[in-house]
């Protein structure tokens, strides 16, 4: 029973020499290969990481960017076409100027609003209001080097329609304003009420905004006056 231990013994402590005899564990070599592939793995998540954020931010910045856009454009649309004029009345005036750079609107227009009394809120009731407005570039008050379309608006209108009232910007970074006034069969640059005594059928706008990546891009659409 004795040897039969012993051999057995032997036996096992053999077989853990030839066994440790191959367990080196890992090599130099192995342990750069493995770092440098985890090293490639880190750096292509970090590069698309990266990636998926700049086109984020690029996705979230033309966002902002066509939005105040077209916020602007709806806001001078709406004016225009609800144009209010009055060949009687001089204080009501309808003025388009430009310098050969830039461009200003001088107008009355009307502002309709829905308001609901109480009762029923299912019927909103209609509000109109006469507003002198104005639109023209001017500089930001908080950055004289930034051009900003500005709109003026005055609760009366009165013998002086090219001032007065509260100024609100509407849209930054706008370097360039026209307006165009429809005559007949073309476009003309200019106009004042006061010498036609009447209003222009239609007015061209471009607005030369500078966008996301302070690239200038061009906004240009027609409004159709409705008052005839």
């Amino acid at each position: 029973m004795i040897k039969k231990n012993y051999i057995y013994n032997n036996f096992i402590s053999v077989e853990l020499k030839k066994r440790s005899k191959y367990n080196y564990g890992f090599s130099l070599i192995e342990i750069l290969v493995a770092a440098t592939i985890a090293s490639i793995i880190l750096l292509m998540i970090a590069t698309s990481y990266k990636s998926i954020l700049t086109s984020i931010d690029e996705i979230t910045g033309y966002a902002e960017f066509y939005e105040n856009v077209n916020l602007a454009i709806f806001r001078i649309d709406r004016d225009i076409s609800n144009t209010y004029f009055k060949r009687t009345n001089k204080n009501i005036a309808f003025i388009g100027q430009d310098d050969g750079e830039t461009g200003r609107l001088d107008f009355v227009t009307v502002l309709h609003k829905d308001f609901s009394v109480s009762g029923n809120i299912k019927k909103p009731l209609n509000f109109s209001d006469i507003r002198e407005v104005g639109y023209y570039i001017a500089m930001d008050p908080q950055n004289s080097d930034r051009p900003v379309l500005v709109r003026r608006e005055d609760n009366h209108f009165d013998s002086d329609p090219l001032n007065g009232g509260e100024i609100n910007i509407i849209l930054k970074d706008v370097v360039g304003l026209t307006f165009r006034f429809k005559q007949g069969n073309d476009w003309i640059k200019n106009w004042d009420s006061r010498n036609t005594k009447r209003i222009p059928f239609a007015v061209k706008t471009t607005l030369i905004v500078k966008n996301y990546q302070n690239r200038d891009e061009e906004f240009t659409f027609i409004t159709f006056i409705k008052m005839r």
